[in-house]
């Protein structure tokens, strides 16, 4: 009986003391302080609004040309007989630069005078023709009245049978013989002074040839034109050129000019002040000072990426060559009331945050350019809010209205 009563009792030992322990120990477990959630603050930098008259700037980049580049070409054919400058030298004008052999530009020159006097002496033999034809036509035009008188005695003379008909027939057939004589007589002379025109045409196609050689021995001697600088010397002493073949390549110091690609988005507000004659400017950093280009004009021709744009270089970097790369940056028309911000201000396009009892409001603006800082490009626009108010600086990922930030004391 005990046995049985102690198998039975055992279990319920065993229960009771799990569920006393369970009670104790939930009893004596630590208990959590309650978590207390604030809202997080983001530290930013804000600067005050200031409302400003302001040119934006647009960065270009440009590729100095010349304007007056000119490539000398041989004349004639010949020997090249000196070179006396080369490639980047600076010359000034009135000086040698090459030339070529006087035997190769004299004897064309002989021959075009030899022309020119064998058709002189045709001119004149033509002109002494003509005077001998002009005389017989007028000596034949007198026979033909004299048979034209003799034909009519004739013919009174066989009305009064003082004569026969054959007498009649006789003067008429000389008549006739007559007539063809100044027929072909008037031929002679108008034949004689078309053949004067086509030798005063070859005379005057000589006279030119012979300028044309005279030319020739001024070219064949090239001389500066300007104070220039060669841009390339593509013959040598000795060397046999073509004529055509380009001797020399060379440009004026005045000439050079910067053309850059101006954006489609600028070309309106640079037309309508190259209309209304407002000077623009662009300016080029350099280690000493800050040069300044003056917009000269627009290309004739645009293509999808913008339209070229030149600019009239200083004389203080006549030293450039064509051909050199430079970066500039153009200050387009003053605009009024705008205020420039850094690039990190701005979200998407045209929208940056103001800071407003310490929360970020956001406001959308204008865009109107470009505007140099300290060296740096910051972002002109057209606000909508009050000249003081604080814009935030520092670029949030999580930027929107109403986070909470507090500025940063520099």
């Amino acid at each position: 009986m005990f046995q049985k009563l102690k198998r039975r009792l055992i279990p319920v030992l065993i229960i009771a003391a799990a569920i006393v322990l369970f009670v104790y120990m939930k009893s004596t477990k630590p208990v959590q302080k309650p978590v207390n959630v604030q809202e997080k603050v983001w530290m930013v930098e804000s600067m005050k609004a200031q409302f400003e008259d302001l040119s934006p700037v647009q960065t270009l980049y440009g590729k100095v040309e010349s304007n007056a580049l000119v490539a000398a070409s041989a004349p004639v054919a010949g020997v090249i007989e000196q070179v006396l400058v080369k490639e980047g030298q600076n010359v000034v004008k009135g000086q040698a630069l090459v030339a070529i052999s006087q035997a190769d530009l004299m004897i064309p020159l002989a021959q075009a005078k030899a022309e020119v006097a064998n058709a002189t002496a045709q001119l004149k033999l033509q002109k002494l023709t003509n005077e001998a034809n002009q005389q017989r036509y007028e000596h034949e035009s007198k026979v033909l009245k004299l048979k034209q008188v003799a034909v009519t005695r004739a013919q009174q003379l066989m009305s009064k049978n003082l004569a026969s008909q054959s007498s009649v027939d006789a003067a008429n057939e000389a008549l006739v013989r007559q007539e063809y004589v100044v027929v072909g007589a008037k031929l002679a002379v108008q034949e004689n002074q078309l053949k004067i025109s086509q030798t005063q045409a070859a005379l005057d196609k000589a006279k030119a040839a012979l300028q044309q050689a005279e030319l020739n021995v001024k070219r064949g001697q090239l001389i500066a034109p300007y104070d220039a600088r060669i841009a390339q010397v593509n013959v040598s002493e000795g060397s046999r050129v073509n004529a055509g073949v380009v001797m020399v390549s060379f440009y004026a110091l005045d000439s050079l000019e910067l053309r850059a690609k101006l954006p489609v988005s600028q070309l309106p507000g640079v037309t309508k002040a190259l209309q209304q004659n407002i000077p623009l400017h662009a300016y080029y950093q350099t280690a000493d000072s800050e040069e300044r280009f003056k917009l000269l004009r627009l290309a004739g021709e645009a293509s999808t990426s913008g339209v070229d744009a030149f600019f009239a270089l200083p004389k203080s970097l006549s030293e450039l060559r064509p051909g050199e790369l430079m970066e500039v940056n153009l200050k387009g028309v003053a605009q009024n009331n705008v205020v420039a911000v850094p690039y990190s201000a701005i979200y998407g396009s045209n929208r940056l945050y103001l800071i407003v009892d310490g929360r970020l409001q956001s406001h959308t603006v204008e865009m109107k350019g470009e505007v140099l800082r300290a060296g740096r490009l910051w972002a002109l626009v057209k606000p909508d809010f009050a000249e003081g108010s604080k814009i935030c600086l520092t670029h949030l990922p999580n930027a929107t209205t109403g986070l909470k930030v507090s500025e940063v004391v520099q």
